[in-house]
């Protein structure tokens, strides 16, 4: 009997992370140059990103059934694969927002927040890409405190924007739109931060 080819859960949870990647370039991209003549493309190109992501969670979870010795916790599986899906699932969301909440106008000052978004993405996968065999905890620490360091100038960041938002725009519409888009940045990077957690504690656990 043929033997079952064993799944690869740190490439799938790499696989992940270069799809948040593309999205978060797509949400920079679009919020850059916006055009709500081209919003819809470029929302579907995401939403194809994070279909492709919850197959992989999918995945995921069924080989988890099946397999009798993953290489980490089950749990530590789970946790990751469902948090990472939350990163994409909020980048997702933030686009399709643009569209539901009738964003005609950028907030310039939008794009200090999605640069943190971009730069905590840019780590976690960093650290993805260095998981495997925990060859190097040394960097993968650095980009856990990178991460760390990130979330917390955006909260600075996130804090100042709203300032700002209810200081100086006098439409009430306006405020409650951006104070979506705005919370919504802010979540996605507290969700790097959360997977940046579960990294460290597997690191914790298996140095």
């Amino acid at each position: 009997m043929r033997k079952r080819e064993k799944f690869d859960y740190y490439n799938k949870f790499i696989e992940m992370t270069e799809y948040i990647l593309k999205s978060v370039d797509i949400l920079k991209k679009t919020i850059s140059d916006f055009n709500v003549n081209n919003l819809d493309d470029s929302i579907n190109e995401v939403h194809k990103l994070e279909n492709k992501n919850d197959r992989i969670v999918h995945a995921i979870r069924n080989n988890l059934i099946k397999d009798f010795l993953p290489p980490i916790d089950r749990e530590d599986i789970a946790a990751i694969s469902k948090r990472l899906d939350n990163i994409e699932d909020g980048i997702d969301g933030i686009m399709r927002n643009l569209r539901m909440l009738n964003i005609i106008k950028i907030k310039d000052e939008v794009i200090e927040l999605i640069d943190i978004l971009m730069a905590c993405c840019g780590a976690v996968n960093d650290m993805f890409l260095n998981l495997n065999n925990f060859k190097d905890a040394e960097l993968i620490n650095e980009k856990i405190s990178q991460v760390n360091k990130l979330e917390e100038k955006g909260d600075i960041v996130y804090g100042k924007l709203m300032t700002l938002l209810y200081g100086e725009d006098k439409d009430p519409i306006s405020i409650i739109k951006w104070t979506k888009i705005y919370t919504y940045l802010e979540e996605a990077i507290d969700v790097c931060e959360d997977v940046s957690d579960c990294i460290a504690d597997i690191v914790m656990k298996n140095s």
